[in-house]
């Protein structure tokens, strides 16, 4: 378990190093074991519980100041520093 976090941390890392973006965008850029041929056609279930899985890795980062968080109208966008 502890080696699936550290993974995917250093996955949000590098995908936040191309741009800032919000846990929608992140999730849709991870790597996921359910094959799909693109996230536009991933189940909604499956992107709201990708998206989520997201978020809770964004902010484990946020509170151990690795990335940065910030409102930007209804969204939270994160950037790497």
């Amino acid at each position: 378990m502890k080696t699936h976090h550290e993974e995917r941390v250093r996955e949000v890392i590098s995908i936040l190093e191309e741009s800032p973006k919000d846990a929608y965008d992140v999730a849709s850029q991870m790597t996921w074991d359910v094959h799909y041929d693109s996230w536009r056609v991933f189940p909604v279930q499956q992107r709201f519980f990708a998206t989520g899985e997201a978020f809770a890795h964004l902010r484990f980062l946020e509170e151990k100041k690795v990335i940065v968080g910030q409102i930007k109208g209804k969204r939270i966008v994160y950037s790497s520093k």
